[in-house]
């Protein structure tokens, strides 16, 4: 099976307006939660969208090593944002790897073909794919977890040091185990575990293999280093010609091998996509997304799993060029389909020797507004607010949430709602009559300011807007969060409040100035033609020397270049870390105390909580040591405003207790 380490091309649906980045001044991997929606092509509605591996490797699989995963999806969607049966096609070709292996993408991710005629294909998912550069230093006793419940386990080594005893278990049961030697010429150094995977009664089917590099008997401590691990499921999928269960209203046909399709099952059906929203085509790995006019459609998938993923957005030969817009690799570059906005470019041209010289090397981006009138602005794939800008500076802040009145949160009064960057707002009181809530919003629990809306008055909107000095103009005059109150409810033993419309900035400014050479080392940045700015190598004669075989960071993980193993193609790619820390793609080596007589299989760090997003923290909120003033105070009748008095001051008094 292929050795070689593949461009990681597990997709995930976005429209990018909820990518969330980290501040590009930190450069690290974007941070986003689980789950998190991956956008790889868009269109207007009506029209076409066609998509193959090559030209859309965010949704479709595509092997910069082996240049190939022969996926293709197009779709007519009409007016009335249907797509009828003569007008949507999928397919997918199996292809060999340079090692002879049956591969095939299926719904953009890499399957190694157990087995395939016109009438099955037997295909199992490829979880992990080293090459020797990723090896794994195990002492006795120890296990590596993997994937799916898999690990490895040294159980004993010889005395002599060139052999190792090592097992495989999978959910903590032993599947395989066998005595590998490293330095002789009459036995590889590979441990192998095959099983029946077609269930033709041998057990010739690859599940694993990995070398056995290096075997230390140490004076204190026995060791061995392992690498080039492959690994298939074991979970098979079996795909039978004319078979209409595996996808409801799909039929699938393997009449061309090995080419395999898929439409809708009868010539009158039709996919109808939902306005504003979005329809699963193939589960969650191909969906559309409508924008809310219904005008422009996108074709995303979704990542649920948390962990580290590299996604691929572009890929192209080398030597020569590639050129990415916003609108054609809303993967990389950040892309509104409800504006129609965001206006990155990243244009380069790889030499033979693997170099962008300063001359090939072009970032940009355009300042635009939005249907509401805001200064947006796309920056390394994600959207930010302009602050402020001329041609001397730029002052811009994340994005962080951008909801609507379909995303609505319901809170009891003393409960809070998390959001990013330690934030929260909670709900501190109601009034009598039901129509007013007093509340207020918080940064890393100190409260930052407390508003009494209003919810039935023509009067007054029902809002609740904290704005700071964002720009050191010496204003707090920038808006940092918005949202509405819809509904307040005093009920017998309940009283809540319903809030939508969340829209919220981060505080963290990120100031650009023009001529700035340190936010990017190497890079230099002009603001001449406001309002877009350009990113470009700071002398004539610097150049971006890529990695072979590896990655280069451009703007740290938010742009990436890879270089396949034979140098001769690249994929520009982005980091993802999605619901904080947890499994990486190419899973790293937890090691954990083993019995050596029977070893238990570890499966290593649990993902970590996603550690952005709204999410209902249920706890008591402390109530703030300010409350309104008389001019804030709900208009209650004077008994009532004593009695509301009262009982805010029974709640201090109780939480200080």
């Amino acid at each position: 099976m292929n050795k070689k380490i593949t461009a990681v091309t597990l997709t995930a649906l976005m429209v990018l307006t909820m990518f969330t980045a980290m501040v590009p001044s930190a450069l690290g991997a974007v941070e986003v939660t689980a789950p998190h929606e991956f956008m790889g092509a868009v269109g207007s509605v009506p029209g076409s969208i066609n998509l193959t591996s090559a030209d859309n490797p965010g949704i479709l699989y595509y092997d910069i090593d082996d240049q190939a995963g022969a996926e293709t999806l197009d779709m007519y969607i009409d007016s009335n944002l249907d797509i009828d049966a003569a007008n949507f096609k999928y397919t997918t070709t199996i292809y060999q790897t340079d090692e002879g292996d049956p591969n095939v993408a299926w719904l953009g991710a890499a399957y190694y073909v157990v087995a395939n005629d016109t009438s099955e294909w037997w295909i199992c998912e490829k979880l992990q794919d080293d090459d020797e550069d990723d090896d794994y230093l195990l002492r006795v006793g120890e296990s590596l977890s993997l994937a799916e419940g898999m690990s490895i386990s040294v159980m004993e080594i010889d005395v002599d040091g060139n052999k190792a005893w090592m097992t495989l278990s999978k959910d903590g049961e032993e599947i395989g185990n066998e005595v590998v030697t490293t330095d002789s010429d009459d036995e590889d150094p590979f441990f192998v575990f095959e099983a029946d995977l077609d269930d033709d009664g041998d057990e010739d089917d690859e599940v694993m293999n990995f070398t056995v590099e290096t075997v230390f008997a140490g004076m204190n401590t026995n060791m061995v280093k392992i690498n080039n691990i492959d690994l298939i499921s074991m979970d098979v999928l079996l795909i039978e010609d004319g078979d209409t269960d595996l996808f409801s209203d799909f039929e699938i046909d393997l009449g061309t091998d090995p080419t395999l399709t898929i439409e809708l099952e009868d010539s009158d059906d039709e996919i109808s996509l939902t306005s504003d929203g979005v329809k699963d085509i193939f589960g969650d790995r191909i969906s559309i997304r409508i924008n809310e006019d219904d005008n422009y459609a996108a074709v995303v998938t979704t990542i649920t799993e948390p962990g580290t993923y590299e996604l691929m957005g572009a890929v192209g030969s080398v030597p020569g060029p590639i050129n990415l817009t916003s609108a054609d690799n809303p993967s990389l570059l950040y892309y509104d389909i409800d504006e129609q906005a965001g206006a990155e470019t990243l244009d380069m041209y790889i030499d033979t020797n693997l170099d962008i010289d300063a001359a090939n090397f072009k970032y940009t981006t355009t300042i635009y507004q939005t249907d509401e009138g805001d200064a947006n602005v796309a920056w390394l794939g994600a959207a930010y607010y302009v602050v402020a800008n001329d041609t001397s500076e730029w002052w811009i802040c994340e994005k962080l949430q951008d909801d609507d009145e379909d995303d609505d949160y319901l809170l009891r009064v003393g409960e809070s709602l998390s959001l990013a960057e330690g934030m929260s707002i909670s709900v501190m009181e109601i009034d009598v009559d039901g129509n007013k809530a007093w509340m207020t919003l918080s940064k890393d629990g100190e409260e930052i300011g407390n508003e009494v809306v209003t919810t039935d008055s023509d009067d007054e909107d029902p809002f609740f807007v904290f704005e700071a000095d964002l720009d050191d103009d010496g204003d707090e005059d920038d808006e940092v969060m918005n949202f509405t109150v819809e509904t307040v409810f005093a009920g017998m033993n309940t009283n809540m409040v319903k809030i939508n419309n969340i829209d919220l900035i981060s505080m963290d400014v990120l100031l650009i100035e023009d001529g700035d050479t340190d936010l990017f080392s190497d890079f230099e940045i002009d603001l001449g033609t406001d309002p877009t700015l350009t990113i470009e190598l700071e002398d004539s004669d610097d150049e971006i020397s890529l990695t072979s075989d590896g990655v280069k960071d451009i703007f740290g993980d938010s742009i990436s270049v890879r270089i396949n193993d034979d140098d001769d193609f690249a994929a520009v790619v982005k980091t993802v870390i999605i619901g904080g820390p947890g499994p990486t793609e190419a899973p790293t080596a937890v090691v954990t105390e083993v019995a050596t007589d029977e070893p238990t299989n570890e499966t290593g760090v649990e993902p970590g909580a996603p550690t952005e997003g709204p999410t209902a923290d249920t706890g008591e909120t402390e109530v703030p040591t300010e409350v309104p003033t008389e001019d804030e105070v709900p208009g209650f009748e004077a008994v009532f405003a004593i009695a509301g008095l009262l009982a805010v001051a029974y709640l201090v008094l109780r939480q200080r207790e």
